[in-house]
């Protein structure tokens, strides 16, 4: 029984091994006698069982490229050129072995490896810039919040420290501002019924120190409230993704269209 069980794992190896002999040689062999159908089934097996430079796997791509395109596949046709970039980008075809068709195939997926290179490269190498970006329905609530508190709208979006500043200053400011509106009204209504006459400018004084108290308040909460507005729109209108850069940016990205705006500063919140 045991012979048995070393006698059947022996012919599993040997199988097992034997279907992993496929060589250079023989996809070679068969691509020069035109067998189209087991270039692809040989060289499948050779690249997947590895151990093959990438000299060798170029030309077995090569191979596999008139193979494809002779059985009328183009698509593979392509991939196959695209696995040939992927090891060289600087690779060119041969025209004394390759028919122009198939150069001008390897032309457009070449440039078209190339595009999408270059938009990785742009992707990753974003450093040295602040990148912000909004989306317009986003945005459109973050203004709505900043109308009634400002402020709220910064910290909507991701601008936590500079937006708790805003809100805390103009609410304390709003705060004092109702106050002395309600304290002017009635000071001024104490100053106009007044009659005694030693009274009347201590009347008066109160009054007017707390009607320009009031004027002052609600001339600073017109400001921080203005400049709240601004800030959100120019300077704060999306979250951050900051890359150690002096330089800022806002991205809008409508439906058909982008819109860029950079200015740099000397300080940031």
């Amino acid at each position: 029984m045991t012979r048995k069980l070393v006698i059947i794992i022996l012919l599993l190896m040997t199988v097992k091994l034997s279907a992993q002999e496929v060589t250079y040689n023989q996809v070679k062999a068969e691509y020069e006698a035109f067998e189209y159908e087991k270039v692809i089934q040989l060289s499948n097996s050779l690249i997947k069982q590895g151990g093959v430079s990438d000299s060798l796997k170029i030309d077995v791509y090569q191979m596999r490229v008139v193979a494809f395109y002779s059985l009328g596949n183009e698509l593979s046709t392509q991939s196959s050129f695209r696995e040939i970039l992927k090891i060289n980008k600087n690779y060119s075809p041969d025209p004394s072995k390759i028919s122009p068709r198939l150069i001008t195939i390897f032309q457009t997926v070449k440039e078209d490896y190339l595009k999408s290179l270059a938009q990785e490269t742009i992707k990753r190498d974003s450093t040295g810039q602040t990148e912000k970006v909004f989306v317009p329905s986003q945005f459109k609530s973050s203004a709505l919040k900043n109308i009634f508190v400002p402020g709220w709208g910064q910290i909507s979006n991701g601008y936590s420290t500079k937006g708790y500043m805003l809100s805390t200053a103009s609410s304390i400011n709003l705060a004092a501002m109702i106050y002395f509106i309600f304290d002017t009204k009635k000071k001024e209504n104490d100053y106009l019924k007044e009659i005694n006459k030693n009274l009347i400018g201590y009347r008066y004084d109160s009054f007017n120190k707390s009607y320009k108290i009031r004027n002052t308040l609600i001339a600073s909460y017109i400001i921080i409230w203005l400049y709240s507005q601004i800030d959100l729109h120019l300077l704060s209108n999306g979250a951050e993704d900051i890359r150690n850069s002096g330089a800022n940016e806002i991205t809008y990205r409508g439906t058909n269209q982008e819109f860029l705006l950079s200015w740099r500063i000397p300080f940031s919140l």
